[in-house]
């Protein structure tokens, strides 16, 4: 934990081996066979990242290998290091309603993560 008790920002789910870390929200980590989910530290969430996440679980395996999702429940991005893009195909930035930098209404997120990382 941070200063003052906060969660770092940047935390990391591995899933490939089915492991589970959940952010400060309660949400699970994607199951096993989805990507990489890095949470932000969940000071200021403007969507559900819970819901988001809880979305892609329940979703059939679909994720490229090394596939990853950033996280973030606001638009400072801190899941992804303040960016709103990656150049990799196999990675979604969530940044509150924005997909890579595309305004997203919040119950399209998780389906235009899962479009973007089909194989």
């Amino acid at each position: 934990m941070g200063e003052g008790g906060r969660q770092e920002a940047g935390r990391r789910s591995p899933v490939s081996d089915g492991a589970r870390s959940e952010p400060t929200d309660g949400a699970p980590a994607v199951g096993a066979g989805g990507p990489l989910v890095v949470y932000c530290g969940g000071c200021n969430p403007h969507i559900d990242r819970g819901a988001v996440a809880r979305e892609l679980e329940s979703a059939p395996v679909f994720a490229r290998p090394g596939a990853a999702v950033y996280l973030s429940g606001c638009p400072r991005a801190c899941a992804s290091g303040h960016r709103l893009t990656y150049e990799a195909p196999a990675t979604a930035v969530v940044a509150g309603a924005l997909v890579d930098g595309v305004q997203t209404p919040a119950d399209d997120i998780a389906a235009t993560i899962i479009d973007k990382l089909k194989e």
